[in-house]
């Protein structure tokens, strides 16, 4: 299979999800469950744009201003993509204990947790808690110049502020990512189907796909 039409799928994929989570937090915001489960989401994305990105550098031969937009933001993606694996992809039990330690109003509201209002607190405490982690070995925050208290009013907007260049920048990278595909598609003619195409369709077998 065409290596160019993976790529152009999967970055269409990537792109329609950003852009779902970007409609969302212009109209709504991340004040409910709806939007915690959006931006848990928005970090898979950028995740996957980190891995996927690798995968295309040999573009940036032919096209040096990819790389050059997705570097202006690689900072905001690979903090999205610790806060996937911290706090998305695998809640970390470190995580967990230092959100106790920083929030210990959590003890107080343990047996309440099936309060989708109680658990949007545990959520943006443990939010909270994942990004003041991302610190150097000085202990020096990563993107933002100081701890993070997504009650102050400042400090909220500092990270939907930064959510929001995350995204944008990231669905613009991947727009113009995709208009390169598409050209290199139009000349290989990849949207036509054979009737070899369909002979293989019909052979298909299916496996367990490994890592």
């Amino acid at each position: 299979m065409n290596m160019d039409l993976n790529h152009y799928i999967t970055a269409r994929l990537l792109q329609a999800d950003l852009i779902s989570a970007d409609s969302h937090f212009s109209k709504i915001g991340i004040i409910n469950a709806s939007g915690i489960a959006y931006l848990k989401n928005a970090f898979l994305v950028l995740a996957n744009l980190i891995d996927f990105e690798h995968s295309i550098r040999l573009m940036y031969k032919e096209y040096p201003t990819l790389s050059s937009l997705f570097s202006e933001n690689q900072k905001n993606y690979e903090f999205a993509k610790y806060l996937r694996n911290k706090f998305v992809g695998h809640v970390h039990p470190k995580l967990i204990e230092k959100a106790i330690e920083w929030h210990p109003e959590l003890r107080c509201i343990a047996t309440r947790m099936d309060d989708p209002k109680v658990m949007l607190v545990v959520n943006v405490s443990l939010l909270e808690t994942a990004i003041n982690t991302y610190v150097d070995e000085q202990g020096r925050h990563k993107i933002f110049d100081s701890e993070t208290d997504l009650m102050y009013p400042p400090d909220f907007k500092r990270f939907v502020d930064f959510m929001e260049v995350s995204i944008r920048s990231a669905i613009q990278y991947l727009s113009e990512l995709c208009v390169i595909l598409n050209m290199q598609l139009d000349r290989l003619e990849q949207y036509s189907v054979s009737i070899e195409h369909i002979m293989r369709a019909a052979e298909t077998e299916f496996g367990f796909i490994k890592k």
